[in-house]
């Protein structure tokens, strides 16, 4: 019989930071798993471990899970996101044993740099997450960039370079590596290690969107106070907030487009005010529920506070 594996497609509805080792003595994580033949793999030969894997394409993640219940893998976990957030708002420091990156996108355009995962925080939170020992490995069929993720992750003070190889042999060889190879393309594998506990802490895991609420005590209509708030800014340090439109049933609930900031961690989602008799109930939408970061608590409380003074 199949074994079932949970697939966490919101992991923003999740308890965070996420206990990734689950019983387990160890915890490793496959950014970009594809058809999941590597992680099956490793999690084949290394059932001690919990072998996390997340991945941007929906199929991918029900490929893989097909591929994994039909070898009866219990100590696989996938993730459908993006890699770069996920490892910010989802782990807690110091939790990996090891993260695999197996040719990932370069996205060789100088325009399209932005979108590479090895892009902004990403070293600082791979830093972050690894524990003392742990390490970053990265295989690819681009040398430049390979040589630019290394130089970028061996920047961070935390993280010192351990491997570099052409053209290694592996225990397992993934479709995209049999293809380069079969077109005669070289494949550069670098590792870095991380050979000291990060300094600081770590985030403040603020708990669930959905689960945070304000009541506003008012009389009258909150859809016209909203549309005023159309382009409103608010800053608290780091974090950035703005409203945007807003959309009335013209009955007791009104909808509010809100984008937030923190650092470069973007989110879009809507704050909704339901009108009830006595006073208004300030939540986030539960269709569109982020990551509770202090930006997005920021912009809820914020609400909250032109609705109680526009009361007044």
């Amino acid at each position: 019989m199949d074994q079932k594996i949970e697939c966490i497609v919101m992991a923003e509805r999740k308890n965070l930071p996420l206990d990734v080792k689950l019983g387990r003595s160890r915890a490793c994580l496959e950014i970009g798993f594809g058809n999941g033949e590597f992680l099956a793999f490793m999690a084949r030969e290394n059932r001690e471990t919990t072998w996390w894997g997340i991945e941007m394409s929906r199929a991918c993640v029900l490929r893989a899970r097909r591929r994994i219940e039909r070898e009866g893998l219990s100590n696989v976990r996938l993730l459908s996101g993006d890699a770069r957030f996920f490892l910010r708002e989802c782990l807690a420091g110091e939790s990996l044993d090891g993260i695999y990156m197996n040719f990932p996108c370069p996205w060789p355009k100088k325009r399209h740099s932005k979108r590479r995962v090895s892009s902004g925080s990403f070293p600082s939170e791979v830093a972050r997450v690894l524990k003392k020992g742990a390490f970053f490995e990265l295989f690819t069929d681009e040398e430049w960039y390979g040589r630019e993720v290394r130089d970028g992750m061996i920047a961070h003070p935390d993280l010192e370079e351990a491997l570099w190889q052409v053209n290694p042999l592996r225990p397992v060889r993934t479709k995209y590596e049999r293809r380069w190879l079969e077109m005669g393309k070289s494949l550069y594998l670098s590792r870095m290690e991380k050979r000291k506990r990060t300094a600081g802490g770590d985030p403040h895991y603020l708990g669930r969107a959905e689960d945070v609420h304000v009541r506003v005590q008012r009389r009258g209509s909150a859809g016209s106070v909203l549309k005023e708030l159309f382009g409103r800014e608010g800053k608290d340090g780091p974090s950035l907030w703005i409203y945007k439109r807003s959309y009335s049933d013209e009955g007791k609930c009104t909808l509010l487009e809100t984008v937030t900031m923190d650092g470069d961690f973007e989110q879009k989602f809507y704050l909704l005010v339901v009108e009830e008799e006595e006073d208004c109930l300030v939540k986030i939408a539960p269709y569109s529920t982020p990551f509770l970061t202090p930006a997005v608590k920021g912009a809820l409380m914020g609400l909250a506070g032109e609705l109680e003074r526009s009361a007044l």
